[in-house]
């Protein structure tokens, strides 16, 4: 049988194709590469078969190489071989990890992050590791503002030990509300990081309710190694539904909240996702507004005042009235 000769645009699309592979940065599956170009994915395999029949890699081996991962066949060309041994960017991933999540330094958990980039980066040939010598420079987390949890490890060691092995653990937290130490015992049910934070979602017996607590504020940890069971309804993401971040309000029914914009803060404002009932209008006259259902305030009050002049609470009066005392008060100091 003669063989199909290639046809000018066949091969426009061969070396689109070897260009679309080159700017990957990961196996491209062959169900997007059939997509792209419009073609059904028996052409696809004839396309590989004739660039590895006509192309070979520096190494003489296949030029264009495949994979599978879930099930799904994927294609890479053979220099980029270090994107799949020892999965390159998933690895590097881990270091990315590492750096954003400074805070954690010096803690059991920033420990075992640091313990598991080391020994993931092992894996890696000698000629790619060299490639990781300045990486402290190419990935950089400005660390602006953030805490440090290292005179918190024995306090985290045992509330990851009450999470791991679902034991209560009696707890010494300071009130800033009561301005008073008290003892409880809890149930852990999650540990947070919330904007550079840690906190603690956890069942507390004496008040019958999840509450948060704050891990700055835990003095002591002392595990009881009374066991619980966890709750299989337990959600923590419907802990916060109504809150403006964290802090919620057990049993208050949401209410709308709505706060106009500069328009200069338009990219900023909706380019982020701040609570998930968020709704933003058209610019009008230079301004746009943020309308959310909320049943905390907490967090939203000094939200709203760090953009100064340029946002303005529209409802409820309350509020309102809240951020005008707040302004009035910090014009006294100047």
């Amino acid at each position: 049988m003669e063989r199909r000769k290639p046809t000018y645009g066949s091969g426009v699309r061969l070396a689109e194709l070897i260009l679309l592979l080159s700017k990957a940065w990961r196996p491209v599956p062959v169900n997007q590469i059939c997509e792209r170009f419009g073609i059904s994915h028996r052409t696809a395999q004839r396309y590989r078969k004739a660039l590895n029949e006509n192309l070979m890699a520096g190494d003489g081996g296949t030029f264009l190489r495949v994979i599978r991962e879930g099930g799904v066949e994927k294609w890479y060309l053979a220099d980029q071989e270090e994107i799949v041994s020892a999965t390159f960017f998933r690895i590097m991933s881990v270091y990315v990890a590492t750096v954003l999540l400074k805070s954690l330094e010096g803690t059991p958990l920033g420990d075992g992050m640091k313990h598991v980039w080391e020994m993931v980066a092992g894996q890696l040939k000698p000629s790619i590791r060299t490639r990781l010598e300045l990486f402290d420079r190419k990935i950089r987390y400005s660390g602006f503002g953030r805490k440090s949890y290292t005179e918190k490890n024995t306090v985290l060691t045992e509330i990851l030990k009450g999470l791991i092995h679902q034991s209560k653990l009696q707890i010494l937290h300071y009130s800033h509300d009561a301005s008073k130490e008290k003892y409880h015992i809890i149930k852990p049910y999650t540990l947070l990081l919330h904007r550079d934070s840690l906190y603690v979602h956890a069942y507390v017996e004496g008040y019958r309710q999840v509450r948060t607590f704050s891990v700055d504020r835990i003095k002591n940890v002392v595990n009881t190694n009374e066991p619980f069971k966890y709750p299989a309804n337990y959600d923590p993401d419907k802990l916060t539904d109504g809150s403006f971040g964290i802090f919620e309000t057990p049993g208050a029914r949401p209410f709308k909240v709505s706060v106009s914009f500069k328009e200069s803060l338009r990219e900023y404002i909706t380019a982020r996702l701040w609570h998930p009932t968020q709704r933003f209008s058209a610019v009008k006259n230079g301004i746009f507004t943020m309308e959310v259902h909320l049943t905390n305030t907490r967090e939203f009050v000094p939200w709203v005042l760090q953009f100064g002049g340029d946002a303005k609470v529209l409802e409820p009066k309350s509020l309102w009235d809240e951020i005008k005392k707040e302004l009035l008060s910090a014009c006294e100091n100047y």
